[in-house]
């Protein structure tokens, strides 16, 4: 069984066993990538088996049919369009995207007619290259490829996760570039400075490119991870300057989707918005007479246009909203901790939403009693059984945190105080993004869907949980495995 001493493997891929043999480097950096091509290839089968075996074109207006129809207008070079064929920045305009690309790709291969089993199948890739990215991820938290492969098949088992790759969603998109960025910034956080300068590019590039695609498609998600990276980098000790050219490099990435978004905006739109228009609503459903933390079209939240009669009455509609929702948060602040408690309830006690996006949201209820109860069970016994690992692995970064600061306070070597500090840091990282992205919600209105894109760093957190079980010492304890941790970063680094 493999353990974390000094016979582990490297925590990259760049650097030596410390025989002084190069090749040894090309031998972990095969055996990392075989793990992460395997664990990817296990994801996307799965999902590719249910989409081939369950997918089914949305029925009813929905978010899904509201997609396509973006899509197609997009695809026809109609551009980006509401139902009535207006101009619009309601949805962020990612996804869209995606599924145009998709559509045109169908059409010249003869499949058009095919469009949702072929969107699902590119999902069902997607889903892959996630998981792939935490294996990659993972293997930056502990040494050795076997917590990143944890992580990578407790994402491609996710049951949720898996029927959300034959749903016209934004969720399997999301998530893949979210894994991609995860693996990009725990490389460029772990081991700073010691890789060549070609996959220093890569990492750079990696960052910036997934940052951006993950603001197309949800820019709220991503711009809680500016908070989120901040206070790991600063807290785990990486210091100011490190965690200042990290946010930098995550704002850059955020500025290449934003920017020519907004400029597209003020030409087509005639205002000044940056991503999209339904803010306004997000707002409205959850902080209203009446609200119940969750979904809702309440009467409070009606205007007298639509979101789909054109530019002008879009955008004011959304202001309008927003304004009337600031006016209500300030006239009942009493209101505001429960209701907060009844959204993160919402969001958190429950990960079934795709079974219900399965069925069209109740329009094309195909499954029998038993099958919907059957489902229900399997995503949510999954999630909180996932969940509850997380919440061990929470504990253990909170542990190699402080042993961070003893070695700290104890005027530790030099490599050894270094690598304890990108530990902590990096766990640091995933349960500050836990903790954000689980807050979201509050701003806005509770949904299952919305804690879909923490479940990455749910996913390393609770393999960290089961890696550190299975690493113990003959004393039952996992203190001296973290060392031994440290010990072996410091020592690959002091050979550099």
């Amino acid at each position: 069984m493999h353990s974390a001493t000094k016979d582990s493997a490297p925590l990259s891929p760049e650097l030596a066993d410390g025989s002084g043999n190069s090749n040894s480097n090309a031998g972990h950096a095969l055996s990392e990538s075989r793990a992460a091509v395997v664990v990817g290839l296990i994801a996307a089968g799965l999902r590719a088996c249910w989409v081939l075996l369950a997918a089914r074109a949305p029925v009813g207006l929905s978010d899904p049919y509201v997609y396509l129809s973006a899509a197609a207008s997009l695809s026809e070079g109609n551009g980006y369009t509401s139902l009535l064929g207006r101009s619009t920045a309601y949805y962020p305009p990612g996804y869209p995207m995606f599924v145009a690309l998709v559509q045109r790709v169908s059409e010249l291969i003869g499949q058009g007619p095919r469009l949702i089993l072929i969107l699902g199948l590119a999902q069902a890739v997607l889903g892959g290259v996630g998981a792939a990215a935490l294996v990659i991820a993972g293997n930056r938290l502990r040494p050795g490829a076997w917590l990143g492969v944890l992580a990578g098949l407790l994402f491609a088992f996710w049951p949720n996760l898996i029927i959300h790759s034959g749903l016209v969603l934004s969720e399997s998109l999301y998530l893949s570039a979210f894994c991609v960025l995860l693996a990009a910034l725990c490389v460029w956080t772990c081991k700073p400075g010691v890789t060549t300068r070609s996959n220093s590019v890569l990492v750079i590039s990696a960052v910036l490119g997934a940052t951006a695609l993950c603001a197309l498609v949800r820019p709220q998600s991503v711009a809680v991870l500016l908070p989120a990276v901040g206070l790991g980098w600063l807290l785990g000790g990486l210091g100011w300057r490190f965690a200042l050219r990290g946010l930098a490099l995550l704002v850059l990435g955020m500025l290449i989707a934003i920017l020519p978004w907004t400029l597209r905006n003020a030409l087509v739109m005639n205002a000044f918005v940056p991503m999209s228009t339904n803010t306004g609503d997000n707002f409205c459903i959850g902080f209203h007479d009446g609200a119940t933390g969750g979904f809702s079209i309440a009467a409070a939240c009606a205007t007298r246009g639509n979101y789909t009669d054109g530019p002008e009455i879009e955008v004011a509609r959304d202001g309008e909203l927003r304004a009337r929702t600031l006016r209500w948060i300030a006239d009942n602040p009493g209101e505001i901790p429960a209701l907060s408690f009844q959204k993160l309830q919402i969001t958190l006690s429950h990960d079934a939403d795709a079974v219900f996006a399965f069925e069209s949201y109740g329009a094309d209820a195909h499954l029998s009693n038993s099958e919907r109860s059957l489902l229900n069970w399997v995503c949510n016994g999954y999630y909180w059984a996932v969940s509850l690992l997380a919440l061990v692995g929470v504990a253990l970064v909170l542990r190699d945190w402080r042993a961070a600061i003893r070695s700290t306070a104890n005027k530790t070597t030099a490599n050894m105080l270094t690598a304890n500090k990108r530990i902590a840091s990096y766990g640091l990282v995933l349960v500050f993004v836990c903790m954000f992205g689980a807050l979201l919600p509050v701003l806005f209105f509770g949904h299952e869907r919305f804690k879909i894109p923490i479940l990455p760093c749910v996913a390393l957190l609770a393999a960290l949980a089961i890696h550190s079980f299975f690493h113990r010492n003959p004393q039952g304890s996992t203190q001296g495995t973290q060392q031994d941790v440290a010990s072996e970063s410091a020592e690959q680094e002091a050979r550099q």
